[in-house]
């Protein structure tokens, strides 16, 4: 009886510890997007799972555990669209579009992935969102579950594939840089930029079914099977881990299904800084100052006049400033620090950093949050604009216009900064509020992960609204069949009141005529 007890919990034990084998697709040539990866990775690879990551950029020591696939190819996409050149800054959805268009070509092109993709056996696929919606091939062609990540706080789109879209009368768009509550003209520009994504996104809807069916057809019938209908891939949603939260983006109503995992890139133990840095920060009184334009914006692409009267506002201050600058600087003043690459996360952790001037990348303003650190926030492109001004209407940040003349903006905001300490208190606010967490976002990673897998596709979690077609998510039948019955009372009656009428009178109600007085 003991060995049957024994052998029972060694089964439950081995059952409860298995090991699964996901693939996580993140072929974004960018370090900031890798990022996003590399934390679903390492998330994934701490529960004892096996990782398969295509990346274009390969870590260089080995782990146990995780294959890396190179798909290094996609770095050309970004070598073609200078975001510095306000021209490519101000182009919009359909740039961005082309440009996540051509890297799901070029990273399907690498023989590795698709190798990976047609003998490859996985329990699950995570795939990010990023404006081109054909990845949802990788799902459908595994025949797996598809966890999709959105980098940014859900919008419409998304929302519109796992759920009802609610969220347009009460939170502000991404593009759409409105305070919370919206008044009446807030809330008709979110109607217009929601109708106007929607009849983009209707518009390019056949283009993205031929995309999805050209690249992810034969990569199907390599496997053996029949591609889905991108309909069906596309809502076949298993999970969505949204990085985002409530201590920055407006909460949202929705379904068990989408898991925020706000901050989950950020290293719960900060590296400590190299010893020089280290020194550095400790020896700088008055505080620090960092400047870095993220890793798609290079600072080394300004102006030579930009540049020298930034080095001018800096010269001015009595703070050190650490600047992350690509390309070596003559003439510096003297307490002005360049290098082309900062352990960012190691800096903000220090306590002598006032202020951290970023492009509002939502990467790097979720870390000011983690640390507590007011940003200065001089935003380009995308969804930038939408992450300064809320961080502005959070009273941590203030912004200021990216122009070839933002010098001397930026250091009237510096000044501010520096002397009020308001926006330190309140990025401290923030910050505990942020790091309140009941789960680490680790854990609930690799916690939906499982679950999607050992239920098959998490169907219990997902909403049952996308089971309806729209005119019955909108009660548009209901209401057409109270209205029949309404009228069917109406006619009813009042042809039993004009029989009532007529047997009493005589004559036909019907042709009753009013008397004029």
């Amino acid at each position: 009886m003991r060995c049957l007890q024994l052998l029972l919990f060694l089964v439950c034990v081995v059952t409860s510890a298995r090991a699964y084998h996901v693939l996580c697709v993140f072929p974004i040539p960018s370090r900031s997007h890798n990022s996003l990866g590399k934390g679903i990775v390492e998330a994934l690879l701490g529960a004892g799972h096996e990782v398969t990551w295509a990346t274009p950029f390969p870590p260089k020591e080995s782990t146990k555990g995780l294959k890396i696939i190179d798909v290094s190819a996609t770095a050309s996409v970004s070598e073609m669209i200078d975001m510095n050149d306000q021209r490519n800054a101000d182009a919009g959805i359909a740039l961005i579009r082309t440009f996540a268009a051509n890297i799901t070509r070029l990273s399907l092109s690498v023989p590795a992935l698709q190798q990976a993709i047609v003998s490859g056996k996985y329990d699950a696929v995570v795939t990010e969102s990023f404006f081109n919606d054909a990845e949802a091939g990788y799902g459908a062609v595994l025949q797996v579950p598809w966890i999709l990540l959105s980098s940014v706080s859900i919008m419409p789109h998304l929302e519109a594939i796992i759920d009802e879209v609610r969220s347009i009368t009460t939170i502000p768009l991404l593009f759409n840089n409105a305070p919370t509550p919206m008044g009446f003209w807030d809330r008709l520009t979110n109607i217009f930029i929601y109708s106007a994504m929607t009849i983009s996104n209707w518009l390019e809807r056949p283009n993205t079914v031929a995309f999805y069916e050209s690249l992810f057809a034969p990569l199907a019938a390599a496997r053996g099977i029949a591609l889905p209908p991108f309909e069906e891939a596309l809502y076949n949603v298993s999970v969505l881990l949204v990085n985002s939260h409530p201590a920055f983006a407006p909460p949202m109503s929705l379904p068990p299904n989408v898991v925020e995992i706000g901050g989950y890139h950020i290293n719960p133990e900060t590296p400590p800084l190299p010893k020089d840095l280290q020194h550095i920060l400790d020896s700088s009184p008055q505080g620090v100052v960092y400047f870095s334009m993220g890793s798609v914006l290079k600072s080394s692409r300004l102006s030579e006049r930009t540049r020298r009267e930034i080095l001018e506002v800096f010269g001015s201050l009595s703070q050190t400033v650490l600047w992350k600058f690509e390309e070596e600087l003559k003439d510096l003043p003297k307490n002005v620090i360049v290098r082309p690459w900062m352990p960012q996360s190691s800096i903000l952790a220090h306590p002598n950093v006032k202020v951290f001037i970023t492009h509002g990348g939502l990467l790097s303003t979720l870390e000011t949050l983690h640390y507590g650190v007011p940003i200065l926030a001089v935003p380009v492109f995308g969804d930038q604009p939408s992450n300064a001004d809320r961080a502005v209407r959070h009273g941590f940040a203030k912004s200021i216009q990216y122009k070839p003349d933002m010098a001397n903006d930026m250091k009237v905001a510096l000044n501010e900064m520096l002397s009020n300490d308001s926006y330190y208190t309140r990025a401290r606010y923030l910050s505990k509020i942020f790091g309140d967490k009941l789960v680490p976002p680790a854990k609930l990673i690799s916690h939906y992960v499982k679950v999607a897998i050992e239920t098959n596709g998490a169907y219990h979690l997902r909403s049952k609204s996308l089971l309806y077609p729209w005119y019955q998510r909108w009660l548009v039948d209901i209401i057409a069949a109270l209205l029949l019955a309404c009228l069917a009372v109406y006619v009813a009656a009042r042809r039993v009141l004009c029989y009532l009428w007529s047997s009493v009178n005589g004559g036909d109600c019907n042709r009753i005529k009013v008397k004029k007085n």
